[in-house]
């Protein structure tokens, strides 16, 4: 398998999280002062479908494909890559026979925990022989609701573009965005602290369907022998 390390700095393909039915964003969703860490989200988890999903931290991950023991030991470069995410998880998801992985970020609004993903690694993609294809896709960011329920149990609802284009077709809010690719797919252009403004006022809305999504996890911690 591919290290992480160079996999961050590559194009990737999107999973069934990444699809149509998410909000994308070219920035990410959270400021440096927003990431929050939550250590209850490190395990193996399964969700209803049986997808496995297994949360490592990042920093652990990252120094063991370096092969070394402290950041102290690392170069300039891995250093501050190190530093960037340090605070995040590496999801590893294997489902319906695909295997993918994702840069997950921790953060918390107003006392809501959110994650940021972006995809690392997709098996299948990887294995496109056409390069010209894979030129042409880009990383994206995506942002998720965050619930611990209990110890065994979390749930991981993406915000819908579904909700997010009734939201600017009725002129409820205005947000940087451009329609990108042949299927004309909604990307938001605004900066990170726009995003978190934006996030904050909406989490304040009236709207009880804020969270109506077609895209959610409800996992079910594994316990491990």
């Amino acid at each position: 398998m591919k290290t992480l390390k160079p996999r961050l700095l590559i194009l990737a393909l999107g999973f069934l999280l990444l699809n149509s039915c998410v909000v994308k964003s070219l920035f990410p969703f959270y400021t440096i002062n927003s990431i929050y860490f939550e250590k209850k989200f490190i395990g193996t988890w399964e969700d209803a479908e049986n997808g496995k999903w297994k949360v490592l931290p990042f920093q652990e991950t990252f120094l063991k494909e370096s092969k070394k023991k402290n950041p102290s030991e690392l170069g300039k470069d891995d250093l501050e890559m190190y530093n960037k995410y340090k605070n995040g998880y590496i999801v590893y998801l294997e489902k319906d026979s695909t295997k993918t992985s994702f840069l997950a970020m921790p953060f918390k609004i107003n006392n809501q925990l959110f994650l940021d993903f972006t995809p690392i690694e997709d098996k299948e993609s990887d294995e496109l022989k056409n390069d010209l294809y894979k030129m042409h896709l880009i990383e994206t960011h995506t942002l998720a609701k965050f619930g611990i329920t209990s110890e065994n149990e979390i749930s991981i609802k993406w915000f819908s573009s579904k909700k997010l284009e009734q939201l600017l077709n009725e002129d409820k809010i205005k947000i940087k965005h451009e329609e990108v690719g042949f299927m004309e797919t909604i990307l938001l252009t605004a900066s990170s602290e726009e995003l978190e403004k934006f996030i904050k006022k909406y989490m304040d809305s009236n709207d009880q369907d804020k969270w109506k999504t077609d895209v959610e996890a409800k996992l079910r911690r594994v316990h491990e022998k």
